[in-house]
């Protein structure tokens, strides 16, 4: 989180009156954290000065919410929706979590809903949409036609996030560091002393997928190491089983692989074990996310934890600032930082 220090004379906003942008850009943080601390969020984590900082300028500038702006929103729905391309899918319940209570703290509800469903019925998405059913969507993109079909039909009559997504353009969207985690995963490998580290990429050839590459190869690359082999992964146990059997069949086999998807290396742990592969012994392997599992796999997983509350919360507040007028923004969530979460998945070499 970039912080600078306030001014001693903060300027007054050019219409007489301060806005939450105006209290956030004085204080050098974002809006998410003023809304947050404004309505006494317990759960945010910011240092005691930038606390003070921030209330030291909202009382300067003598910002209140706009409440009248806020009951006029919530005389139309007072519901947030949010989609995803795959509801069974565990990582996600992290982000719901942060979403919901962002949302209720704010006034709202959060309504789930199957992005592939909802594009396959596109006339029933298209009613919901006119008749103001949800005051803002929030999407978390996948791999089908959900991805075109449901931003052409929200994207011009109501507010839009792209969750999860470093997609840059009109759409507003929040991102996690990706870069950073498969990073700190390849770096964890290198420490033990691998110097034959594969990586099984995600599926989509999207920019979450390169910047999870360009971490791996950032970390091989300070260790002046040679790329090892790349291969799909994928986002499901199959895919990853997958992916592990063909990696297997390469010429030089690698001590140790990182894996971009924590389904997907459910599923290469699996095809390890069924090609006599011990694990860590033979195989280290450590994944991206963290899902309640992980603890209690044989061995137990290694893991980079990725803030995947801080995503459901920064995604509805980005849609708040949307409602309140504000402009579409990109965000990439660097604080909290990815953690390394080492378990029994991964040995010294």
């Amino acid at each position: 989180m970039s912080e600078r220090c306030q001014p001693a004379d903060p300027p007054p906003p050019s219409n007489g009156r301060a806005k939450m942008s105006d209290v956030a850009r004085i204080a050098g943080v974002s809006q998410a954290v003023v809304s947050r601390l404004l309505r006494g969020d317990e759960t945010l984590r910011i240092r005691d000065e930038t606390r003070d900082r921030v209330l030291a300028v909202a009382a300067e500038l003598r910002y209140t919410p706009n409440e009248v702006a806020r009951a006029l929103r919530r005389a139309e729905s007072s519901i947030i929706g949010m989609a995803v391309h795959d509801t069974s899918n565990p990582v996600y319940s992290d982000i719901l979590v942060g979403a919901q209570q962002e949302a209720s703290a704010s006034g709202y509800a959060l309504l789930l809903a199957d992005a592939e469903e909802l594009a396959r019925s596109d006339r029933t998405f298209e009613r919901i949409v006119r008749g103001k059913r949800i005051d803002g969507l929030l999407l978390q993109r996948g791999r089908s036609t959900a991805d075109v079909t449901i931003p052409k039909v929200a994207a011009t009559r109501l507010p839009l996030v792209l969750v999860n997504d470093r997609t840059r353009g009109e759409i507003g969207s929040v991102a996690l560091d990706d870069d950073a985690a498969t990073y700190l995963a390849t770096r964890h490998l290198v420490e033990l002393g691998h110097v034959a580290i594969a990586h099984l990429k995600l599926g989509s050839p999207n920019a979450r997928s390169e910047a999870r590459v360009r971490g791996w190869r950032r970390a091989l690359r300070e260790a002046g190491l040679p790329d090892a082999p790349q291969l799909r992964g994928g986002h499901t146990p199959e895919e990853g089983a997958a992916a592990l059997h063909r990696l297997l069949a390469v010429d030089s086999l690698p001590t140790a692989v990182v894996v971009s998807n924590v389904l997907a290396a459910v599923g290469a742990m699996t095809a390890a074990r069924e090609a006599g592969l011990r694990i860590p012994d033979d195989l280290s392997i450590v994944a991206v996310h963290d899902v309640f599992f992980a603890m209690h796999l044989s061995p137990p997983l290694t893991v980079v934890r990725l803030p995947l509350r801080e995503l459901g919360r920064r995604s509805v507040a980005a849609i708040l600032r949307q409602l309140d007028g504000g402009p579409p923004q990109h965000e990439i969530i660097d604080e909290p930082a990815p953690e390394l979460v080492v378990r029994g998945s991964t040995t010294k070499r």
